[in-house]
């Protein structure tokens, strides 16, 4: 397939089965637009916007951002495996207005959120394993139904954030940041792991 974004700007338009695996996309900004059954496998996002777009049954799995901008952007049952977040605007606006992402039935497996802003974002029903969300944002975000299986929490705040019916996620009550932090038994047992006290089976 040929390169399909030769214009600078794009709004309200539908991206349909496009094949770009190793591309470089560079220089556009996209405003509610949809991409639907899209690939983008190892392809380059360099100086992009993306405002209120949705990506559906996308495989992004080792997209290379480089400073990329988000606002309200949503992807369902989306493929982002090995995804680096840490060049693109969630590490950078975490006093924005606007949420910059949803992941709703997506695979996050060995990505990184690394001081990334996820406040009021949804993380539901993914399987994110082996992700860092070292020093991230956390707070009222919805992580709920999805499995964090050797995910890293460090210095991560998780305020008023929804783990509910989440699995396998290990989190050190003193070295994160918990206030109204909502979890499940028997899951939430785990928070008790990291403390030093004797448990009696």
């Amino acid at each position: 397939m040929n390169f399909p974004f030769h214009e600078h700007e794009y709004n309200a338009q539908t991206f349909k089965e496009l094949n770009l695996p190793n591309q470089l996309v560079a220089d556009k900004t996209f405003s509610a637009c949809t991409f639907e059954k899209c690939s983008l496998r190892e392809a380059t996002l360099q100086h992009c916007r993306f405002d209120d777009c949705k990506f559906l049954h996308c495989d992004l799995s080792l997209l290379n951002m480089k400073e990329c901008s988000f606002k309200n952007t949503r992807f369902e049952h989306c493929q982002l495996v090995g995804v680096n977040w840490a060049y693109t605007n969630l590490t950078q606006s975490k006093q924005s207005f606007f949420k910059p992402v949803d992941f709703v039935s997506c695979v996050l497996n060995h990505s990184t959120f690394m001081g990334a802003n996820l406040k009021n974002s949804q993380l539901t029903k993914c399987i994110a394993r082996n992700v860092s969300f070292e020093n991230a944002n956390l707070s009222h975000a919805n992580c709920t139904l999805t499995d964090f299986a050797e995910s890293r929490f460090l210095h991560t705040n998780l305020s008023e954030a929804d783990f509910n019916d989440a699995t396998n996620y290990s989190i050190a009550a003193n070295l994160n940041t918990l206030h109204k932090t909502k979890f499940s038994l028997p899951e939430a047992m785990s928070l008790l792991y990291g403390l030093d006290i004797i448990l009696k089976e």
